[in-house]
C-alpha cells in the first residue's frame, strides 16, 4: 500500500507530485511503470488519493506499492489550496472550488522547497495555468509518455496508442481528452 510518511530521498532522485488526473490516465493505459521508472516516487496529497480510490482505482493504487507517497498538508497549506481551488474554478468559469482541492493541493504541494528541482503532473488546463502563476514546472501524462518515448522505453506508436486508450476512456466518462490531457 501506498505510504503516508515521506523517506529520505537521494538528492539528485526527481520526484513527481501529481494530482488525481495524470494517475488516472497512468492506470487507464497500464503506464505507471513507465511513471515509477521515470520518476523516483510519484507524491500526491491524501484528497487525490481518496479520489482515487473512489474512482474505483483501488487496485492500481494498492499495485503501485511504494512507489506511491501519498502526504498530509499543514493546516496553512490547506488554507492556501483552499485559495488555489477558487482561483482554479475561477478559471474554468466559476465552477465549484471544491471540486478542484485535489488540484490545488498538488500545487501547494509542489510549491515546497524540497520539491523545487521536481515536476508537478497536472492535465487540467485552469490548474495548469494557477500552477503557472506559481513559478511551477509543469508536465502532463502526455509528457511523462514522450520522456518515455526520449528515453527509449516506449516507442512513438505506443505514446499514441495509450494516448488513444485515454482519449477514448475521457470520452466514456463525458468529457473530452482535449481539456484533460495536456503535455
Amino acid at each position: 500500500m501506498a505510504q503516508t510518511k515521506r523517506p529520505p530521498r537521494s538528492p539528485d532522485a526527481t520526484c513527481a507530485i501529481s494530482n488525481t488526473g495524470p494517475l488516472t490516465f497512468a492506470f487507464q493505459s497500464d503506464s505507471v511503470s513507465l511513471l515509477t521508472t521515470i520518476f523516483a516516487e510519484l507524491h500526491l496529497p491524501e484528497a487525490c488519493a481518496k479520489e482515487l480510490v473512489a474512482h474505483g482505482w483501488q487496485d492500481e493504487f494498492a499495485a503501485a506499492g511504494d512507489s506511491l507517497v501519498i502526504l498530509k498538508l499543514t493546516p496553512k497549506e490547506v488554507r492556501k489550496a483552499r485559495t488555489l481551488a477558487r482561483q482554479i474554478a475561477e478559471q474554468t468559469g466559476g465552477g465549484e472550488a471544491a471540486s478542484h482541492l485535489g488540484q490545488a493541493q498538488a500545487i501547494v504541494l509542489a510549491l515546497r522547497r524540497e520539491y523545487h528541482d521536481d515536476v508537478l503532473l497536472l492535465d487540467e488546463r485552469a490548474a495548469r495555468a494557477v500552477a503557472r502563476q506559481q513559478g511551477l514546472t509543469i508536465s502532463g501524462f502526455p509528457g511523462v509518455l514522450l520522456l518515455a518515448v526520449q528515453g527509449g522505453l516506449i516507442s512513438a506508436t505506443d505514446l499514441k496508442d495509450r494516448l488513444e486508450v485515454c482519449r477514448k476512456r475521457a470520452r466514456t466518462m463525458g468529457r473530452t481528452s482535449s481539456n484533460r490531457c495536456m503535455i
